[in-house]
């Protein structure tokens, strides 16, 4: 009993040491504080998607929260490391007595006496483990009770304590040995993490398994000897397997992760507006489309998914595979191919213009210099605006973007924020077939504004208190019209379920298959993909319907299910009419600027004083554009059987020699041409 209180006595002197030595001589140890961190990029409901390293060292530290950790688990670490935490100062006196009389007992060190301030003090500085070293340490902890309270201190161990390798603090040590949490933590993984901080790199359990192996069933044996746990949840304990490996780093949404971290690299704590359980999904969905367009070469795939109501990024894809591309390609500037048609009928809806039950006229034709044709090189004489958009016809967007404007459209583009090529002001007519240049986002961006009534703001990829204000795209008149036309687009090959599920969609192909498109919306979400090549070369003979729309059906099943079709009507003052219900000047599109002037009907087949040999079984074709239907073909003055709708019809020639061709519309406006015909053989 003397020798017991001669220690407690050394060990109460040596207290009131350090706490001289506290005022007069040991530096503060405020510079080591807050503890830097690994940055955490988390989902909009708090869960880990992304993690970097600490800037200093390449740790994998994050930042202990007593509210997140298990309550047990910090009764048993305390039980073990330092009992009288709560109540002493920094150092325990009654933990360096026992340890002083075990050393003069026995001759050696038998337990330690460092608290868990100490242990902290020696985490934030280092230094060599002699007595001048414990005493600073001592001192050391008397400076971090002054300055923090007792659970910052136990918070600040609890981010610094070693488990391995460049594994620090709690957080980490359960998500890359256990994936998950410490918030749950059971007996066998709490005896594990209360003793690896004692000899880290020898108990490692992913190198020295069955090292730790005993070092948990050590601590579990402690535990029984001192009330803290039962002999059956001891023997339960042991019977659980240790980790023998590390998981690897959350590695999600990679692109916008970058994205964001090197916006704000002091930042520690990345909120993004994507769903984690979403983000994992089209990341699976991507990965399997990368499998099979590996196949086929170089190509990788973007996509994006946006919460039409706040405008906020659920799903971000940058590439496939990150391994084959580290660019964030939902950024790059690619042909559109065919999906800004919807956008130039729209406004040429708006400018009452058009009507998606006026005829138009698909056929060849030259505007100028420029000479476009349609996708397959066939066409379809008249046709409605609806059925042009739905078959993505080229020869009529064109003639309706000359109507309207190309400048028109790109100005209606930069009011709502989206600028399309470097020069705008040299875009002219291939703009209706993705003669600019435009990325992911923006397209998306757009899309979502048909989903809104043609209100259109910008898409964001972190929450916000306020969503952004919204610019009109289209009216809501013109922006209902081209989503009554999207409705019912035709179904491609095993994309039975748009119908059903009301998603809208639009293709698109660049020149060269370079780009493959699919951009398609709900009341509640808009989904766009983009595939291609990352350098932008030439892909194989495939389309965005081929390429890219499976994957956006596949994307849109992994989205929440809808509430339903929307039964909401046309906006007032819309209403749906037939051809034969619209007025005079909507009844059929002409290029000409001035409303309701129809161009005259002009043959251009056969040519005015050509010679046509038609062979031994001759037919005599009949061609012509412009006017206003019906029309009547008279050849040498005899009319040609019925009025035609169309202006192409065929017929038996008359015989050989000289022949006047007159073609009449239902204006009265008329073309003639004359024609000699050599019957052949």
């Amino acid at each position: 009993m003397k020798l017991k209180s001669l220690a407690i006595l050394i060990a109460a002197a040596v207290s009131m040491g350090c706490g001289a030595l506290f005022f007069l001589l040991i530096p503060s140890l405020a510079d080591k504080l807050p503890v830097p961190c690994s940055t955490q990029v988390l989902d909009r409901q708090g869960r880990l998607l992304h993690l970097f390293t600490t800037s200093k060292g390449s740790y994998w530290r994050l930042p202990a929260q007593l509210e997140r950790i298990d309550h047990e688990f910090i009764r048993l670490l305390l039980a073990c490391e330092d009992r009288r935490f709560w109540s002493h100062h920094g150092v325990d006196p009654l933990a360096l007595g026992r340890a002083l009389v075990q050393l003069l007992g026995q001759g050696k060190i038998v337990s330690g006496a460092s608290t868990i301030t100490m242990q902290t003090a020696r985490l934030l500085q280092p230094h060599p483990r002699t007595v001048v070293g414990k005493l600073v340490e001592m001192a050391q902890a008397l400076r971090l009770e002054w300055y923090l309270s007792k659970q910052e201190i136990l918070e600040t161990y609890l981010t610094l304590a070693p488990y391995g390798g460049n594994i620090e603090g709690i957080e980490a040590a359960c998500r890359f040995y256990f994936q998950k949490g410490p918030a749950q933590l059971t007996p066998s993984e709490a005896a594990l993490l209360i003793s690896l901080p004692q000899s880290p790199e020898r108990r490692r359990p992913d190198r020295h398994t069955a090292q730790a192996v005993l070092a948990r069933n050590r601590v579990l044996a402690r535990l029984v000897e001192n009330g803290l746990l039962s002999a059956e949840q001891a023997a339960l304990a042991r019977l659980q397997p240790v980790p023998n490996k590390r998981y690897s780093r959350p590695f999600l949404a990679p692109h916008l992760s970058r994205q964001l971290h090197a916006a704000d690299p002091e930042q520690k704590l990345i909120i993004t507006s994507l769903d984690r359980p979403l983000q994992e999904k089209l990341e699976a969905i991507a990965t399997q489309a990368q499998q099979r367009l590996r196949e086929e070469g170089k190509r990788t795939l973007a996509l994006l998914a946006v919460d039409n109501r706040s405008r906020q990024v659920v799903a971000h894809v940058g590439s496939g595979d990150y391994r084959i591309s580290s660019l964030d390609l939902t950024k790059a500037r690619r042909s559109p191919g065919s999906a800004l048609k919807p956008f130039i009928y729209g406004l040429a809806f708006e400018q009452g213009i058009l009507h998606p039950e006026t005829l138009i006229l698909d056929r060849p034709e030259r505007f100028g210099s420029y000479g476009p044709d349609n996708f397959d090189r066939t066409h379809h004489g008249w046709v409605s605006v609806r059925e042009a958009l739905q078959r993505s016809l080229n020869l009529p967007a064109v003639q309706v973007l000359e109507r309207v404007g190309p400048q028109q459209l790109l100005t209606r583009f930069a009011y709502v924020g989206i600028f399309m090529g470097r020069n705008p002001e040299e875009q002219g007519l291939s703009l209706a077939l993705g003669g600019t240049a435009v990325n992911l986002r923006d397209l998306l961006t757009l899309y979502a504004a048909l989903a809104d009534r043609g209100q259109c703001r910008p898409i964001s990829f972190q929450p916000s208190s306020s969503p952004s204000s919204a610019n009109k795209l289209l009216s809501s008149a013109a922006a209902w019209q081209v989503d009554d036309i999207l409705r019912a687009m035709p179904l491609t090959a095993g994309s039975t379920a748009v119908s059903r599920s009301g998603i809208r969609y639009k293709t698109g192909t660049s020149y060269g298959f370079r780009d493959a498109w699919a951009l398609g919306y709900t009341r509640q979400h808009t989904v766009g993909v983009w595939v291609g090549r990352p350098d932008g070369g030439y892909g194989k003979r495939t389309t965005g319907a081929e390429l890219a729309v499976p994957v956006l059906l596949q994307a849109f099943a992994a989205l929440p299910a809808p509430a339903g079709e929307s039964t909401e009507g046309p906006p007032a003052g819309v209403r749906r009419l037939s051809h034969s219900q619209l007025p005079p000047h909507l009844q059929y599109f002409t290029r000409s600027a001035e409303p309701g002037q129809q161009a005259k009907p002009r043959i251009y087949f056969p040519v005015d004083s050509s010679s046509l040999d038609l062979g031994s079984n001759p037919v005599l074709v009949l061609k012509a554009y412009g006017g206003t239907p019906p029309f009547h073909w008279l050849i040498n003055g005899q009319p040609l059987g019925r009025e035609q709708q169309n202006a192409i019809a065929s017929c038996a020639p008359p015989g050989p020699g000289l022949h006047e061709i007159v073609l009449v519309d239902s204006r009265g406006q008329r073309d003639r041409v004359s024609v000699w015909v050599e019957q052949g053989n």
